[in-house]
């Protein structure tokens, strides 16, 4: 079926590793002198990254090069728009890190104002895209409430995320700096249970106020967790083929997506860093429905949980949802 024509929602990507592989190959070339092979190690079917700083380490010698470009902002912001198009995703959050700008020498208010010019693009091709600012915990707490006290006035900021390693650095550290996100009614999301366990979950709930968790894979190993994000409503991000590729659960088959909705939490469906995993959100998609048995019925209830927390006008969030059902409709009637 066609997997692709399906108005989607994403809600967990991120900007700088994001970009298609084609785009990132003559990007580096031509800013760098840097030749990639057609299929990068990082991307053959059987590779697992070592570790979570293995995997960062990609950004840093790939992405700085092209970052540090004077037009490589432009250049990967216009491409992942592209992407998102091409895919029918009709709304998307993605995260840019603030924290890379000054290691690439590149001026904040510029890089804002390509934001705006890619959103701006995008909203003309009927998909909406909201900014996350997503800081690096381990960058500290300073830097971490410098970046949202400059950030939070911007109105293409919709919102801020907590990334980054997570042992060592709870989120619950960050209480007082993350505060003024609720307090100006922007969106709180935090990176948690992704390569530590349930408690960091626990912390980005109760202690912080998060109201959507990125990966949140470690939440199954604690049936009081599962009940903390059932009851509050809280919506986890999940990402099978960027926590299989990283190694933070042992196999695709074994991870907790359809185990943690089937005790009544609320799961969203998301690519997280295709560009390094090698899945976009149809690939997930696609591969839900091939190696775990995921229906339509499935993936368009995964697209509504997050159209559900969207930042959407109401009228916007019905268009959507329209263009959906009627796609719903439509595949019906194809050999599925």
């Amino acid at each position: 079926m066609n997997l692709t024509s399906m108005p989607k929602v994403e809600l967990h990507l991120h900007l700088e590793g994001s970009a298609r592989l084609s785009t990132f190959r003559e990007a580096l070339h031509r800013h760098a002198g840097m030749d990639l092979p057609e299929t990068p190690q990082w991307l053959e079917p059987d590779f697992r990254f070592g570790s979570f700083e293995e995997f960062r380490q990609l950004f840093r010698d790939y992405l700085t090069p092209w970052l540090s470009a004077p037009t490589g902002y432009g250049e990967l912001i216009q491409d992942v728009v592209d992407l998102l198009i091409s895919q029918n995703i009709r709304y998307a959050e993605v995260n840019f890190c603030p924290n890379v700008f000054k290691r690439v020498d590149a001026h904040p208010p510029d890089v804002l104002d390509l934001l705006h010019e890619g959103a701006s693009r995008a909203a003309w091709e009927g998909t909406v895209v909201k900014w996350i600012a997503g800081l690096n915990r381990e960058e500290g707490l300073e830097e971490t409430a410098g970046w949202i006290k400059k950030l939070l006035p911007e109105s293409i900021v919709a919102g801020f995320d907590l990334h980054g390693n997570e042992p060592g650095w709870s989120s619950a550290m960050f209480t007082e700096a993350l505060a003024p996100v609720l307090d100006a009614g922007k969106k709180l999301k935090i990176h948690a249970g992704e390569t530590v366990g349930p408690e960091s979950i626990r912390a980005a709930v109760e202690v912080v106020g998060a109201t959507q968790i990125g990966h949140g894979v470690t939440a199954v190993e604690d049936p009081a967790v599962v009940d903390l994000l059932r009851e509050r409503g809280t919506v986890v991000e999940m990402c099978p083929t960027s926590n299989e590729r990283l190694r933070n659960v042992p196999s695709y088959a074994d991870h907790p997506i359809l185990e943690l909705e089937s005790r009544g939490v609320t799961v969203t469906v998301n690519s997280d860093d295709s560009l390094f995993v090698g899945s976009t959100l149809t690939d997930e998609m696609c591969r839900l429905r091939v190696e775990r048995g995921a229906m339509v019925d499935d993936l368009i209830r995964w697209t509504r949980n997050g159209l559900e927390v969207a930042i959407l006008e109401e009228a916007e969030r019905e268009n959507i949802l329209s263009d959906l059902q009627q796609w719903k409709d439509e595949a019906r009637t194809w050999r599925i």
